[in-house]
């Protein structure tokens, strides 16, 4: 199973590629972003136009060719996290995570007794070939880092809960806010505050990533100890992707030279 395949990766720290779904509701896409070799994608409950109520089957294709989806809830809440679970999601991401009392109150609501205290229902809780005593260990935790105090208190987190946790992810863009950077993700103080929030998750052995908007991006902070890239987003990956082909046929640069094409090599599929 994709799960499997995943959680496997996230304990070894080997690089994990993943991208975000916020706009596109369409149940073909699974199967388009599995061939991919994507290890997983978020679909955006935060800011997207999402909800468990008209994302069910897109969750439940994602399942069917075994591509796992964590959802990003809109806030640590029974009811934000609870019912995704129910209709297929394989994890939650909780965003702009500062406190334990936070950690704490996600694993209650996501985690099957003795562990914690979700309900059990929903036509997806389970997948085939499941048992109940699967449920806990299959369903992953994300919690994403947006804040210097939730850097601040990461390492108390991930040493009573680092059981419980799959990976943390960094909010470049909220971090920055917090800061006081406005939206300058390569500010001084975003630079050391990242920086510390890895140090931290290569002392617990623990998957981190950030979203990630473009190449150089992903090459600065995978050299600095990342190894999780959570890439683009389906509307920007479409716009990377049209522009690319404009340029290609001419539209918008110099284009072909007479009698053949310019050479030049898409960073994205190396043609």
């Amino acid at each position: 199973m994709g799960i499997d395949e995943l959680k496997a990766k996230l304990e070894k720290r080997e690089k994990i590629y993943s991208t975000v779904l916020g706009e596109v509701k369409s149940t073909v896409l699974p199967e388009i972003y599995k061939s991919t070799g994507i290890d997983f994608f978020v679909l955006d409950m935060e800011h997207g136009p999402f909800s468990p109520e008209n994302s069910s089957d897109l969750i439940q294709k994602c399942n069917s060719v075994e591509l796992p989806v964590i959802v990003r809830v809109q806030d640590c809440e029974y009811y934000c996290i609870s019912k995704p679970l129910d209709r297929g999601a394989d994890g939650i991401m909780i965003p702009n995570v500062k406190s334990m009392e936070q950690v704490e109150k996600a694993i209650q609501c996501m985690r099957l007794a003795p562990v914690g205290g979700k309900g059990y229902g929903g036509r997806a809780q389970l997948r085939k070939g499941e048992i109940l005593e699967d449920f806990n260990k299959n369903r992953l935790l994300f919690l994403q880092i947006e804040s210097r105090i939730g850097t601040d208190n990461l390492d108390e987190m991930l040493t009573r809960y680092g059981d419980e946790i799959a990976g943390v992810i960094i909010g470049p863009y909220d971090m920055a806010v917090s800061l006081g950077c406005g939206l300058d993700i390569h500010a001084e103080a975003m630079t050391e505050n990242i920086g510390r929030t890895i140090t931290i998750c290569k002392k617990h052995s623990k998957s981190i990533g950030m979203w990630m908007e473009n190449d150089a991006i992903a090459e600065k902070w995978f050299r600095a100890g990342m190894n999780t890239f959570w890439y683009g987003t389906d509307i920007t990956m479409l716009t990377t992707e049209l522009t690319r082909a404009k340029a290609f046929i001419g539209l918008g640069c110099d284009g072909w030279k007479a009698g053949g094409r310019r050479h030049r090599v898409c960073v994205f599929c190396g043609f």
